[in-house]
């Protein structure tokens, strides 16, 4: 409901109360769910880092961050390349506020993925998770962007195996870089 009054009215020109009568639950039921009226604009955004904490969490010993747990939790995120992705990216690059909240989801995610990846990798080097977790927030970053110039020029949602292709391209990247870093150094420091 709040996103369809978005399009139509614009960001600024919707209030909460109006998403609530929109979506037919009161004011406190919207912020039951919802902080503030920037995290409406990302649904259960902000919930996409809990969930990946706890799939870390439960994926045992010797699992990759990237091959296993987060190809996983990124296969569960497939709605969020839909069309709404678009007014999604504007309200972010046109409302400071949605841009900052935006910003703190992405930042979350990658927070979450770069402890893992400390827990994975060791902490020889604490840098190395931090670099891979920023490299795998950005190629999501990519997907999206990607996806939603591509539902922009043909209007029409990604099929879920042209999504697929996209999120396997960003992670066998990110991957690549991780086999790199768990190579056996040299003794002057290289790979």
């Amino acid at each position: 409901a709040a996103m369809r009054l978005f399009a139509e009215r614009g960001y600024h020109d919707v209030t909460v109360t109006q998403i609530a009568e929109a979506a037919e639950v009161s004011r406190a039921t919207v912020f039951a769910y919802f902080g503030s009226k920037e995290e409406v604009v990302f649904g259960e955004g902000a919930e996409a880092a809990e969930r990946l904490r706890e799939a870390l969490a439960d994926a045992g010993p010797g699992t990759s961050v990237v091959v296993t747990v987060v190809r996983s939790w990124v296969r569960t995120l497939a709605g969020w390349v839909e069309p709404e992705v678009v007014l999604q990216r504007r309200l972010a690059a046109e409302v400071p506020a949605v841009g900052a909240a935006r910003a703190r989801v992405v930042g979350a995610i990658e927070d979450v993925i770069a402890e893992a990846l400390e827990r994975e990798l060791g902490d020889d080097d604490p840098l190395a998770p931090r670099l891979a977790a920023g490299v795998l927030s950005s190629a999501l970053v990519a997907v999206e962007r990607e996806a939603a110039a591509r539902m922009e020029d043909g209007a029409a949602p990604l099929a879920e195996e042209e999504v697929d292709a996209l999120f396997d391209a960003a992670l066998a990247f990110v991957d690549g870089g991780l086999e790199r870093l768990s190579a056996p150094r040299s003794p002057r420091g290289g790979r």
